[in-house]
């Protein structure tokens, strides 16, 4: 097995961003997925048995049998399983994020094959606020956006309901344009966090300020990432969709309804897999945050530098 240590602070293309995150992935995989099942495992099995829970309730709910008996109520399916479903979900998804990011962070202070779980949980749990308190204001900063739009939107349509489509269907292909370079910057700022040791703010101010001459680079990367993890993903969640079809039509022929016990199974674990492949998505993230910040910066180029001199400077002493 390739034991070299990857440099983190260099300047990619396309390409070698991707071939690097797969060459990281090869040298570290058991390390790096014990990780990630050890510390934000439990946290996203709880997001996938209640989300499975949930979805079995629905199809209960919705079964044939209590269509015809009209004893179908919409708002029952949102009970307490579905804001456990919830809340497990935000939990694990920050949790694997942030294992994920500790464990680059701790690749670089320790190098390959020297990682183990307690460094990743050391790394993660000093930046446990940093974590939390960026959620927060990340979530805060989403919905002054959606409220600002929907009256923009709102305000059109008072006006005029041809201006309201409009705008509408304008603010559909902004999203498209806008959201996956943003998507990325606000994932890769806990990186830069827990790297640099900044606060929240900080954080944010530097991934915008690599990403400003770098944004269409950027889209590229981020919606071409997301492809392929959704076809992966698509792979692990397949047995699910198929377990999901049978259980319909059956439920179809027969009208119960009942809750299937080996279906929750299934998706708990088809599930389970998902997400943990989606960590897989954060690190070509990371490793394309550290390209523009080495394009930005330059960082990695002085400590090679100063390395090549130190070296120099030992071998002039050795030969005096």
């Amino acid at each position: 097995m390739n034991t070299e240590k990857i440099n983190f602070k260099v300047s990619r293309d396309f390409g070698e961003t991707f071939n690097v995150s797969v060459k990281f992935l090869r040298q570290n995989f058991r390390s790096f997925f014990g990780s990630i099942i050890l510390i934000a495992g439990p946290l996203i099995l709880i997001a996938a048995v209640s989300g499975a829970f949930y979805q079995s309730n629905a199809l209960t709910m919705m079964s044939p049998k209590r269509i015809l008996m009209n004893d179908v109520d919409p708002f029952a399916q949102f009970g307490l399983t579905y804001f456990l479903f919830i809340i497990a979900s935000l939990l694990s998804h920050l949790a694997l994020l942030g294992t994920t990011f500790a464990y680059m962070v701790a690749y670089q202070e320790k190098g390959p094959g020297n990682i183990t779980t307690s460094d990743v949980s050391r790394i993660l749990f000093r930046n446990t606020g940093r974590i939390i308190g960026g959620f927060f204001l990340y979530t805060l900063l989403i919905i002054i956006a959606v409220v600002i739009v929907v009256l923009i939107i709102a305000g059109l349509s008072a006006i005029a309901p041809a201006l309201g489509v409009l705008m509408g269907i304008l603010l559909f292909f902004g999203i498209l344009v806008i959201a996956p370079p943003f998507m990325w910057q606000f994932s890769v700022f806990y990186l830069a966090a827990m790297q640099d040791d900044i606060g929240v703010t900080d954080a944010m101010s530097k991934t915008r300020s690599v990403m400003k001459d770098n944004f269409w680079w950027t889209w590229v990367i981020v919606v071409c990432a997301g492809i392929a993890i959704a076809i992966i993903g698509v792979v692990f969640a397949m047995p699910q969709f198929i377990y999901q079809m049978i259980l319909m039509i059956s439920n179809i022929k027969d009208g119960t309804g009942e809750i299937s016990i080996p279906f929750i199974v299934v998706s708990s674990i088809c599930t389970f897999f998902v997400q943990v492949i989606y960590s897989i998505y954060y690190i070509i993230s990371g490793f394309h945050y550290y390209s523009l910040a080495e394009k930005k910066g330059g960082d990695g180029l002085l400590e090679r530098i100063d390395e090549i001199g130190k070296v120099n400077q030992t071998d002039v002493n050795q030969t005096y």
